[in-house]
């Protein structure tokens, strides 16, 4: 079976590094460029972050291109607090790297890159959408030449920045909607309603701990910062790892299960960021433009995470999760 030829477009951010980690470490999936945008930092600490993650999991030999600072309207947004002031929960000094951004910028890299492969390159896009859409208006083919592209980003019943929006696309809602507009052959959004139930519980960041390889004690570190901030205001012990399951979908579409939809963003106002989310596009028509994941099955999500990042603790993997009997409350 042929590898995914995958491009992540992403603000590192806690939960980017986690879905970095696993594309780079499944065999199915090869990852050919990371693109950085700002969004849980500016983007000098976003793309600082991306070099990081690559030297940690020794694939330097990967590019990273550096992409938009701004949303398309030219304003920077507001960067996100619950991950620190460098994005990795105050843990981005512990890894040490020389390597550097290319030369060539994101927008530029993706329309070049996706031009010289038409409708063979899957793209992963867990940050605000500046970088897709500017490819969108620099390269009108852009979108019919892009394989498959899954979103992280929105809700349809719940918000982090207000109480409808979630983060990425309330950070540039006009390029969000851009790419919904788009007409991509395959979008797939992937957004909180099923993102929240994959947060890292205590018991599971415990077994991190105590595997206690380079890569295990890095994601515990991490991921203290967003369980400290749940536990202060909702009194919930779980750290959010939003990004990763568009990778666990890449890798087994069975992990979410989705259902046809057309999907718009509101631009502005009092519910900027809103993704209105009409299943079997029932107001339109029946015109679809999307597929949105409305259910997660937790514990394929957990095993396929697990035993892929660290394969060697398979055995304590399986034996830890089969102590769990069902689908872990959130």
């Amino acid at each position: 079976m042929d590898k995914i030829q995958l491009i992540i477009d992403c603000d590192p951010g806690v939960d980017d590094a986690l879905a970095i980690i696993l594309a780079l470490k499944h065999p199915a999936i090869e990852v050919l460029a990371i693109c950085s945008v700002a969004g849980n930092g500016h983007i000098e600490t976003t793309t600082q972050n991306g070099l990081k993650i690559l030297s940690l999991c020794d694939r330097e030999d990967i590019p990273l291109y550096q992409g938009a600072d701004t949303a398309v309207s030219g304003q920077r947004p507001d960067t996100v607090e619950a991950f620190g002031d460098d994005g990795l929960g105050g843990y981005a000094g512990s890894v040490k790297t020389d390597k550097r951004p290319e030369k060539e910028h994101a927008v530029d890299f993706l329309v070049r890159i996706v031009k010289e492969n038409p409708k063979k390159l899957t793209i992963a896009a867990i940050g605000p959408c500046t970088n897709i859409a500017s490819a969108i208006r620099k390269d009108p083919t852009f979108a019919g030449n892009v394989k498959e592209i899954v979103l992280m980003g929105g809700a349809k019943y719940t918000g982090n920045v207000s109480p409808v929006a979630e983060y990425n696309f309330w950070a540039d809602p006009i390029a969000a909607k851009e790419v919904f507009k788009a007409d991509f052959s395959k979008c797939v959004m992937i957004g909180l309603d099923v993102t929240n139930k994959i947060a890292l519980d205590a018991q599971c960041r415990e077994l991190l701990r105590i595997f206690d390889t380079r890569l295990s004690r890095f994601i515990y570190h991490i991921t203290k910062s967003g369980m400290d901030e749940n536990w202060e205001i909702r009194y919930k012990m779980l750290s959010p790892m939003h990004d990763i399951l568009t990778i666990a979908y890449l890798i087994d579409e069975k992990v979410v299960s989705l259902k046809e939809s057309n999907i718009d963003i509101v631009e502005d106002g009092i519910a900027r960021g809103q993704s209105v989310v009409d299943i079997d596009g029932h107001w339109h028509g029946e015109k679809c433009n999307a597929l949105y994941a409305v259910d997660v099955d937790v514990l394929k999500f957990y095993r396929l995470f697990l035993t892929t990042v660290f394969k060697e603790h398979k055995k304590e993997i399986t034996a830890y999760l089969e102590q769990i009997p069902g689908e872990k409350e959130r």
